[in-house]
């Protein structure tokens, strides 16, 4: 689709994930065993036939760029289009005038892109959140959204829980929505929450970033949706597969869990749409003759001696003789010593935990261990 731009949103907004993201955002974080969380947005456009893509990031964004690269592993390392990293501050004050300053939200972040936006030819554009687990056909959003005459598509799903961060919709029987509220389901009326994705035509688009940076709107859900709503026409798409917004530590533990689930499995990760990520070449991972390890996501270059269960582990992670991890979450270079035991822990990159340490968390509050900590 030489006639899409993709504009993915790769900072903090309304995110907690505590300790998880004190030194990256939420896009970069380690996810499923060897996965970053943007790989799925990026992976999503590509597989669409999006090759042109611009990612909008603000701060802790080092990880982000060391991750992205030049894009060849996603087949974004192009003479025409690829991926333009826009942090803030890209352009000059004469180039994008509508906002000069600090970042306050994606209005102000996309509003600072401006002149990337009006240089390129693209006829519509897919803005799309960094913070989606999701395997979404956006080539399929973009067909519905041209065939609806609509101002503007966002894709939803049912509604899973109750947050102050999510966005609820209310949509008719002609799938067009009649009510946006952030962090309020109305009683139950909006049955279904915005996933973060939203496709519109480009200059429409930056007809309404100049309407709202005028108007010093700096929240896209309640602001910019609430005057696409009012002025015109917003549809929903429903997508019914599995979907996860990472918004808090929980989203982030419950979405590496359910991979343990082979049908999610299946669901997320398809061959005709694969989810792509950055290779690095490593050896097998080595069990020894004591090892006990059962329904767990491994990486390459693990060294398990001990007692696995129920748990994703990450690349280059240590396991000695005599270590029990249960409904864990260890990230790349992880060390759990002889009769440590940890369950529903979640630790950071270059973790250490020491001899005969017990660490317990609960399902709904997993312990978060900071990274390059040693407990």
């Amino acid at each position: 689709m030489n006639s899409v731009l993709g504009m993915i949103i790769a900072f903090d907004t309304d995110n907690d994930l505590r300790e998880i993201t004190e030194h990256r955002t939420v896009g970069a974080v380690q996810w499923g065993g060897r996965y970053r969380i943007i790989d799925f947005m990026l992976s999503n456009m590509v597989n669409s036939g999006i090759y042109r893509v611009g990612v909008l990031m603000k701060d802790k964004y080092q990880s982000l760029i060391d991750h992205i690269g030049n894009a060849k592993d996603w087949d974004l390392s192009r003479k025409n289009g690829g991926v333009t990293m826009l942090p803030p501050y890209s352009y000059s004050k004469k180039a994008s005038p509508l906002v000069t300053g600090e970042y306050r939200g994606k209005i102000d972040a996309l509003a600072g892109a401006v002149d990337f936006l009006q240089k390129n030819r693209a006829d519509y554009v897919v803005v799309a959140d960094g913070d989606i687990v999701a395997n979404v056909p956006l080539d399929d959003v973009i067909d519905r959204h041209i065939k609806s005459g609509a101002d503007l598509t966002m894709v939803c799903t049912k509604k899973q829980k109750d947050s102050p961060f999510t966005t609820y919709v209310e949509l008719n029987r002609k799938k067009e929505a009649v009510d946006i509220r952030v962090g309020d389901c109305n009683e139950g009326k909006c049955k279904h929450a915005a996933l973060g994705i939203y496709v519109m035509s480009r200059q429409y688009l930056i007809h309404m970033l100049s309407d709202c940076v005028t108007h010093n709107c700096i929240h896209f859900e309640r602001e910019f949706l609430t005057r696409a709503l009012m002025d015109g026409t917003v549809a929903g798409y429903l997508f019914n597969e599995y979907a996860v917004k990472v918004e808090d530590t929980f989203d982030y533990y419950r979405s590496n869990m359910d991979m343990l689930d082979k049908d999610v499995r299946n669901e997320v990760f398809k061959r005709t749409r694969p989810i792509l990520t950055r290779i690095k070449d490593e050896a097998p991972t080595y069990y020894g003759d004591e090892a006990d390890v059962e329904d767990c996501l491994i990486a390459d270059g693990c060294r398990i001696e001990g007692k696995v269960k129920n748990s994703v582990l990450f690349r280059d992670v240590v396991i000695e003789k005599g270590a029990e991890v249960n409904n864990c979450i260890i990230m790349e270079g992880g060390r759990i010593m002889t009769e440590a035991s940890l369950r529903h822990v979640i630790t950071d990159r270059n973790v250490i935990i020491r001899d005969g340490r017990t660490m317990m968390g609960h399902e709904n509050y997993p312990i978060t261990i900071a990274k390059n900590a040693t407990v």
